[in-house]
């Protein structure tokens, strides 16, 4: 029987979400550590990836700083436009910190 990956419960054979925790099954994580100056080229460069779901910006400690839902409807002009004060925060993030953490979950296919 497969487990969820965040609190390990057990998992129906066909559950889409888990029945614990609430959180989405079948989504990979990847894990990046971006300088300051890095850091909006490659949320930019991230996003672009239509599988991207969800996009955290962490400090050094582990402390989440950003949480970007990414959601891409019918034009990609769209999803850009909404992501402007996204880009705002981040500005002001990359000068708080000098290194983070970039977690992006995306749909594994």
């Amino acid at each position: 029987m497969a487990k969820c990956r965040e609190c390990g419960s057990n998992l129906p054979a066909d559950a889409k979400f888990c029945p614990s925790c609430g959180s989405q099954i079948g989504l990979k994580r990847d894990v990046f550590q971006v300088s300051a100056e890095n850091l909006i080229a490659r949320v930019k460069e991230i996003v672009r990836d239509a599988r991207v779901k969800q996009v955290v910006v962490k400090d050094e400690k582990g402390k989440v700083l950003l949480s970007i839902p990414v959601t891409w409807g019918a034009a990609g002009a769209v999803a850009t436009i909404a992501f402007a004060p996204w880009l705002a925060a981040l500005g002001v993030i990359a000068g708080i910190v000098t290194k983070c953490t970039v977690e992006v979950e995306r749909a594994s296919s």
